[in-house]
């Protein structure tokens, strides 16, 4: 298993880790914690690695980042990604067929296994790529930045659902990551991360995603290797400048009844959500300007609405319902 923990989630760190310890189902040899600063772990399970190790580090990812013409403040955004996709070769020899790979910034709330009895990984559907409402068809968008670099990067690939498995967490299976990025570095003739560096949408913050690249491969390429499920979560997503939330206190006040609890530092909070691929523009004209935001998601449906009140009972305003049907998983 792996946790990486950026600066901004470093608070957050402790309750992720107790969650998971206390509702992972599965057998937990190791924990790998990557981050810049040590970590106290109160479980002799838990194991620090130091990011400063990782290769390629963020020092190269920041330079291929900036190199192009759009450049953002976003190099740390790919670098966490491509540590995960990474994710069998920086642990070596260590490193089992199936590792489970969690947000700092979230928490399960439940008990879950993640590979079930027949070896198959256990991938969330997650939010869906386009958040409608409830009256409109559940498609695609006709234009997403993560389906973009996803198709540009790995030859064949191709969305089989509307649903894009980002839920902040995903089991990686060891043949399947293998296969995708041999077939990335075949198709670009270059090293794995290089490749996604270069397929992503340099003009958008979040120009690419590993949860939409690794899900819809899986299921396209590996239907026998992994088992789709719904989660039902809720999260909330506010600037990195503010410290209003804390996960701690998100569970604790709005954890029952939910598989998993998200809160979420968004750096570069405005630019984000007003260029995130998920939100219609007329959903976001609606929503008020850099208000925290609340979201649910229940059967794939995704419910959003502003935060009124930062105070414990986390009171929010009238939300706009969106998200849409559970389709039939595409195969083949």
């Amino acid at each position: 298993m792996i946790i990486p923990v950026a600066p901004k989630d470093a608070a957050d760190f402790p309750t992720c880790l107790e969650s998971v310890l206390r509702h992972c189902r599965n057998p937990i040899r190791t924990i790998h914690v990557v981050s810049r600063e040590p970590v106290a772990g109160h479980d002799r399970r838990v194991r620090w690695l130091d990011e400063s190790k990782v290769m390629p580090g963020a020092a190269d990812i920041a330079g291929a980042v900036h190199s192009t013409p759009a450049r953002q403040g976003n190099a740390s955004w790919y670098f966490q990604q491509l540590l995960k996709l990474r994710c069998f070769e920086l642990l070596g020899s260590d490193a089992p067929d199936h590792v489970l790979v969690v947000d700092a910034d979230i928490a399960f709330a439940t008990d879950m296994s993640f590979v079930d009895k027949y070896g198959r990984a256990q991938l969330a559907l997650g939010y869906p790529l386009r958040w409608s409402a409830p009256a409109e068809p559940a498609v695609l968008p006709d234009r997403h930045s993560a389906i973009d670099a996803a198709s540009r990067l790995v030859p064949g690939w191709r969305p089989v659902d509307h649903f894009s498995g980002m839920q902040h967490h995903m089991v990686f299976d060891r043949v399947v990551l293998t296969d995708l990025v041999r077939r990335a570095e075949a198709a670009h003739g270059a090293p794995f991360w290089q490749a996604f560096l270069r397929t992503r949408e340099p003009s958008k913050w979040t120009g690419a995603s590993e949860y939409v690249l690794y899900r819809h491969f899986a299921c396209r390429f590996f239907p026998e290797r992994v088992a789709m499920r719904h989660l039902s979560a809720v999260e909330v997503i506010h600037s990195g400048d503010t410290e209003d939330f804390r996960l701690a206190d998100v569970l604790a006040a709005l954890g029952g009844g939910f598989h998993a609890v998200g809160c979420h530092r968004f750096l570069d909070y405005d630019e984000r959500v007003a260029t995130m691929d998920y939100i219609p523009d007329d959903l976001r004209r609606r929503l008020p300007a850099n208000a925290p935001l609340q979201l649910r998601l229940i059967n794939g449906a995704v419910t959003v609405a502003p935060i009124a009140d930062t105070g414990e009972e986390f009171s929010l305003a009238p939300s706009q319902r969106v998200g849409g049907r559970v389709p039939d998983i595409e195969r083949g």
